[in-house]
C-alpha cells in the first residue's frame, strides 16, 4: 500500500506539467498555426523531453520536408487537411518556406497510404511534388517492406498496392489519365480508288486461308459479296453479270448466271462460315496493325424487319422480329457491336430481336471477345449510359484487363447526379486547360469535394474519376456510330430483304464482312485512307 502512494505521490507532479505544457503549446500552436521545436520551447518553456512525447502521443505532428523541424497540432491538420490528407502552409505571405504535413504523421505511412489508395498510384517524381522532399529512399523501404510493389509503365516506376488485382486497376487508371487524340485519317494515310477486282482478290485470299472449306464456290461467294456491299438486288446482280465482262472476271464466272442460281447460293451459305470469316478477317487486321485493340466501344442500333404496315405485322408476324424502342417505336431487330475505335472497325456482334434492351447482351459480346481474341493491350471500353453497371466493370476487367469507362446514369442518385453536373460544368469552362485527369481534378475546389465525402481510394473517388475519364475520352466513342452509318448505307442491312431469322442475320454477317473486306484491300493496296470510304469502291 505505501508503495502505490508513493508512486501516485511521485508521479502526479509530472502528470500536471505535463497536461500544463500541452495547455502551453496547444495555445501557442492555435495563435502561430506552425512553430519549429525551438520556437515553441523558448516561448513556452516547456522541456525538450515532453515535445518529443506529444508527437508520439499523437497531440503534434511533424513536417514531412525540411527535417521534420516544423511542429503543427494533429488537430489542426485533421480540420484543414485536402483529400489527399495534406496540409500545407506558407510561413509568411511571400515565402518560399511551405511545411508539409500529412494526417497520416510519418513518411513512410504517408507513402504506403497514397500508392495504395491512390487511382494510378505514384510515381518518384510525383511523391517528391506531394511531399516536398526526395522520397527514392523511403519508397525503396517499403517495397522492401512488402507495403506496396513496384511496376514499370511507360519507362516509369510506379508505386502500387500490395495487392496485384488492385495494382493492375490503378496501372489501368494511370493509362487513361492523359487524353489520347484520335486523327480520321493518319498523317500518311493515303487515298484511292479500290477496284471491284481488288476486292475480289482480297475476300478469295481469305477464303483460301480458312480451314473449313465452303459448300459453294469462290464466284459465286464474290458475286454475293459485290451485290450485298453494292446495294444490288439478285436480278440486277444477274443482269450487271451479264452485261459487264469486268464483273465476270473480277468474281472469276466466265458464264453469267440467273438470280435464282445466286438465291440459292445464298441460301447455302452457313452462318458460321460467315461468322469465322468475320473472326479471321479481324485477326488479319490486328496482325497487320489496323486493329489496335487499345481502346473498344460497344453500342447498339435498330435495323428493320421485311414487311409493310402495322397491321400486316398483327396478322403475320415476322419471324424474331419484335416491337421496340430505339429513337422511337420501330418493329424488326437489334445489332450490338463492339469495335476498335482507333480503326473503327467491328471485332464481335450479337443479333437480337427488337425489343430487347442493350444492357441484356453487353456480356455476351465479351464473351465472343475472349474467345475469338486475346488482345493485350486494351486500355478502356467506352459505353453510353445504357451500359452503367457494376457488374459489368468487373466483368470487362476480368474479359480484357482494361478500365470500363459507361457514361454516368444517375437514377435516382441525387449525389451522382450533382456529380454529373459539376463534371460537366467543369469541361465547359476548362475544357482547354485540362490536359489529363489529374488536371479536371486541380479546378475542383476543396470544399466541393469535402462536402461529397470525396477522400482518396474512396467509392466517391473512384466514380469522380470514372467519370472525368469517361468525358476525357468520350469523343472516341463516336466511332460507334460511324460504324453503324457504313453499315446502314447498305440496304442489306438497314432493311434485309428476308423474313426468315436466319436469313436475315446471313445479310446482317455479310455487311460486316463487306466492311473488314474493303480495309484489308485497301491496306494491301497502300490507300489506308480508302478503309472507310465507301465512294471509292469502283
Amino acid at each position: 500500500m505505501c508503495w502505490l502512494a508513493y508512486i501516485l505521490l511521485t508521479h502526479m507532479p509530472t502528470r500536471k506539467a505535463y497536461s500544463a505544457d500541452i495547455k502551453n503549446v496547444s495555445l501557442y500552436l492555435l495563435k502561430m498555426t506552425v512553430a519549429t521545436g525551438q520556437m515553441i520551447v523558448q516561448a513556452t518553456g516547456i522541456n525538450p523531453q515532453n515535445l518529443r512525447r506529444m508527437i508520439g502521443d499523437g497531440i503534434l505532428t511533424t513536417s514531412l520536408n525540411f527535417n521534420h523541424q516544423w511542429f503543427i497540432l494533429t488537430k489542426t491538420i485533421r480540420k484543414n487537411t485536402d483529400k489527399a490528407g495534406f496540409y500545407r502552409h506558407r510561413i509568411k505571405k511571400y515565402s518560399r518556406i511551405i511545411p508539409v504535413f500529412h494526417i497520416e504523421r510519418k513518411t513512410s505511412a504517408v507513402l504506403s497510404y497514397l500508392a495504395s489508395r491512390r487511382p494510378w498510384g505514384m510515381t518518384e517524381q510525383e511523391a517528391k511534388e506531394a511531399l516536398g522532399r526526395d522520397c527514392r529512399r523511403a519508397l525503396k523501404k517499403q517495397v522492401e517492406s512488402n507495403a506496396v510493389q513496384v511496376r514499370i509503365c511507360n519507362g516509369e516506376k510506379v508505386y502500387l498496392n500490395r495487392i496485384h488485382k488492385k495494382a493492375d486497376m490503378q496501372l489501368n487508371h494511370r493509362r487513361t489519365n492523359p487524353k489520347f487524340s484520335k486523327n480520321d485519317e493518319d498523317e500518311d494515310a493515303k487515298i484511292g480508288v479500290i477496284t471491284y477486282e481488288e476486292y475480289c482478290e482480297a475476300f478469295l485470299d481469305c477464303l483460301n486461308d480458312m480451314d473449313n472449306v465452303p459448300d459453294v464456290s469462290y464466284d459465286r461467294l464474290c458475286a454475293l459479296l459485290l451485290m450485298i456491299n453494292t446495294n444490288r438486288t439478285l436480278r440486277t446482280m444477274e443482269t450487271w453479270i451479264k452485261y459487264n465482262k469486268r464483273i465476270q472476271t473480277a468474281i472469276g464466272m466466265p458464264t453469267p448466271v440467273d438470280h435464282t442460281t445466286i438465291c440459292r447460293s445464298f441460301n447455302a451459305v452457313s452462318e458460321d462460315l460467315l461468322k469465322g470469316l468475320f473472326h479471321q478477317l479481324v485477326l488479319k487486321l490486328h496482325e497487320k496493325g489496323l486493329i489496335r485493340g487499345r481502346f473498344l466501344a460497344v453500342d447498339g442500333t435498330h435495323i428493320y424487319a421485311y414487311c409493310n404496315t402495322r397491321k400486316n405485322t398483327d396478322k403475320h408476324p415476322v419471324e424474331g422480329a419484335t416491337w421496340g424502342y430505339h429513337h422511337g417505336s420501330f418493329y424488326g431487330y437489334k445489332v450490338h457491336i463492339l469495335i476498335d475505335v482507333d480503326s473503327e472497325m467491328p471485332i464481335a456482334m450479337v443479333f437480337s430481336t427488337g425489343e430487347d434492351h442493350d444492357s441484356l447482351h453487353f456480356e455476351p459480346l465479351f464473351e465472343r471477345f475472349e474467345e475469338k481474341y486475346n488482345f493485350e493491350e486494351v486500355i478502356a471500353v467506352l459505353a453510353d449510359s445504357a451500359y452503367d453497371s457494376k457488374n459489368f466493370r468487373k466483368l470487362v476487367n476480368v474479359k480484357t484487363g482494361g478500365v470500363f469507362l459507361p457514361a454516368c446514369n444517375p437514377r435516382r442518385s441525387r449525389i451522382l447526379k450533382r456529380l454529373k453536373e459539376k463534371v460537366k460544368k467543369l469541361f465547359d469552362r476548362y475544357s482547354d486547360r485540362i490536359h489529363s485527369v489529374q488536371d479536371a481534378l486541380g479546378f475542383l475546389t476543396q470544399k466541393f469535394l469535402t462536402d461529397f465525402g470525396i477522400d482518396v481510394g474512396s467509392d466517391r473517388e473512384s466514380k469522380l474519376v470514372e467519370m472525368i475519364s469517361e468525358r476525357f475520352h468520350r469523343h472516341l466513342r463516336t466511332g460507334v456510330e460511324r460504324v453503324f452509318s457504313r453499315l446502314k448505307a447498305l440496304n442489306a442491312f438497314e432493311r434485309p430483304k428476308a423474313r426468315r431469322n436466319g436469313s436475315v442475320r446471313k445479310y446482317v454477317w455479310w455487311c460486316f464482312v463487306g466492311l473488314l473486306i474493303q480495309a484489308l484491300a485497301a491496306h494491301g493496296k497502300g490507300v489506308k485512307g480508302s478503309m472507310r470510304k465507301r465512294t471509292m469502291l469502283v
